[in-house]
């Protein structure tokens, strides 16, 4: 396979609706990187700082890279339970596995492949 993009979505406890631009390198053991003001590169950001308490509801990428998934990490940390697999959040996929993965304001959440 080959690097992807993907879109995150998450929601605000205040309502607003938060959609950032991922990029999905091609190798496991990888960081994604993500952009909240555009298309996300290798050279983007390897977190986002969250602006208010969120939970993230969605991830829909392109293609799968050739990492299985990845797990959810907030300030650097892995996140209990907060894992994906890439072939579940294909964006072609109608039913794509619903998520939760609360994340409070003023924290990093990243996403680490493996």
């Amino acid at each position: 396979m080959a690097a992807s993009n993907a879109t995150m979505i998450a929601t605000g406890r205040s309502g607003n609706v938060y959609s950032l631009e991922v990029y999905v390198p091609d190798a496991i053991a990888t960081q994604c990187t993500m952009n909240p003001a555009g298309l996300a590169t290798a050279t983007s950001a390897v977190n986002w700082r969250v602006p208010e308490d969120v939970v993230i509801t969605d991830i829909s990428i392109l293609a799968a890279p050739t990492a299985v998934g990845a797990t959810f990490t907030q300030d650097g940390a892995a996140k209990n339970g907060a894992t994906i697999r890439w072939n579940n959040m294909l964006e072609s996929l109608s039913n794509r596995v619903k998520i939760g993965v609360s994340v409070p304001k003023g924290s990093f959440v990243g996403l680490l492949q493996f």
